[in-house]
């Protein structure tokens, strides 16, 4: 499988909607006008991983303040702090799991911070989503909020940028035409 990563299109939202909404059963899918407001004040931190010319993943991130997770289903009116970058939402259809789409996408992601000067990543793993997190190098942290919106089991984690599996590949795997 061939996998393309490049930026979100505005084309690309009917397939992230439906990407999120296959993904997410222990917690509501964000609406559109969010996840759209994330690639808005955020658009050369947002991705989508193709193959064949359809989406079968996809990438949001955005500059945040460290271990202060922002809401969820809320737009963000600007972007708070550029203490780490955040990994706000991976998701991947079932139809790419397993084949290197999540790999790709994070690869493209750790690029692009090296590359910005950020010297970690943040995010809040959901669901079952801890363990895939743990092998790519992330850990867990303390945050100075409550998880609670993002369902039970939801973990704070924190990787650094030179950290982790992906650390070299990172820097040299994945094209700048894509995504």
């Amino acid at each position: 499988m061939s996998i393309q990563i490049r930026p979100v299109s505005p084309d690309d939202w009917p397939q992230i909607m439906a990407i999120q909404a296959e993904c997410y059963h222990q917690l509501s899918p964000e609406p559109l006008s969010v996840m759209r407001n994330k690639a808005e004040l955020a658009p050369q931190s947002c991705w989508v991983g193709e193959v064949r010319g359809v989406v079968l993943g996809y990438l949001l991130c955005h500059p945040w303040r460290a271990h202060q997770p922002p809401p969820l289903s809320q737009p963000m009116m600007a972007l708070a702090g550029e203490e780490e970058f955040y990994l706000h939402d991976l998701a991947v259809s079932a139809r790419a799991r397993g084949q290197g789409m999540g790999q790709a996408l994070l690869d493209q992601a750790l690029s692009h911070a090296s590359r910005s000067g950020y010297t970690r990543l943040g995010l809040v793993a959901v669901q079952d989503a801890p363990a895939f997190w743990l092998r790519q190098g992330f850990t867990p942290a303390h945050t100075l909020k409550s998880l609670a919106e993002y369902g039970d089991g939801a973990l704070y984690m924190e990787r650094r940028i030179n950290d982790g599996p992906s650390a070299c590949a990172a820097l040299t795997s994945i094209p700048m035409s894509s995504r």
